[in-house]
C-alpha cells in the first residue's frame, strides 16, 4: 500500500498469512479486487469490520474501531464517482461533512481528501496511486473510501 503502519501482530497466530490484526480496511478491498482480476467490471465492492491500533491507555492495549470501506474498479472510476457515494451516505442520514485535501502515499496526490465531521477526522477518500495498483496487479483505476464508523457515531451521539 506503499505505507508503513504500526500493526498489531499476534503472538500465537495459527498461520502466517493471519498473524497481524487488521489496521485498515483498503487493503482487504485491493486484495478482493485483485483476486478477482478475471471477472468483468466495473466491480464495486464494500466491507465494514473491525480495525486495531495499539493504545495503552485502553485495558487491552488495543483500540477498536468499526469502518465501512468502500471500492470501485473500473476503466472510470475516479475522485468524483467515490465523493458521489460519499455524499449520497451522508445525506441519507442527514448531516453534513468537511473535506480537505491530504496527503497520504497510498493515494494520488491532489487525489486524496480527509473527511470530517464537526471537526474530527473520520474517512480518507481518494484515487489509489498507480504503483498500489502496480503492486497488487491491478490495471484498472481504483477510488476508495474508508469511513470511521465508531467515531462518526460518537460524533452523532453528543448531538
Amino acid at each position: 500500500m506503499n505505507f508503513n503502519a504500526e500493526i498489531v501482530e499476534l503472538e500465537n497466530a495459527l498461520t502466517k498469512e493471519y498473524n497481524v490484526l487488521r489496521y485498515w480496511m483498503i487493503p482487504s478491498l485491493m486484495h478482493v479486487l485483485s483476486e478477482n482480476k478475471h471477472n468483468e467490471y466495473p466491480q464495486h465492492i464494500f466491507d465494514m469490520g473491525t480495525v486495531f491500533k495499539e493504545n495503552n491507555e485502553k485495558e487491552t492495549h488495543l483500540e477498536e474501531a468499526t469502518r465501512l470501506g468502500i471500492a470501485l474498479c473500473n476503466p472510470k472510476a475516479d475522485f468524483t464517482e467515490i465523493k458521489q457515494i460519499l455524499d449520497y451516505l451522508f445525506r441519507a442520514l442527514g448531516i453534513s461533512y468537511d473535506i480537505e485535501e491530504a496527503e497520504h502515499d497510498s493515494f494520488i496526490k491532489g487525489r486524496v481528501g480527509r473527511v470530517s465531521y464537526h471537526g474530527k477526522k473520520i474517512a480518507y477518500i481518494g484515487e489509489i496511486y498507480p504503483k498500489v495498483l502496480e503492486n497488487w496487479e491491478l490495471e484498472m483505476p481504483v477510488a476508495v473510501l474508508e469511513l470511521n464508523l465508531t467515531d462518526l457515531f460518537e460524533e452523532l451521539n453528543k448531538k
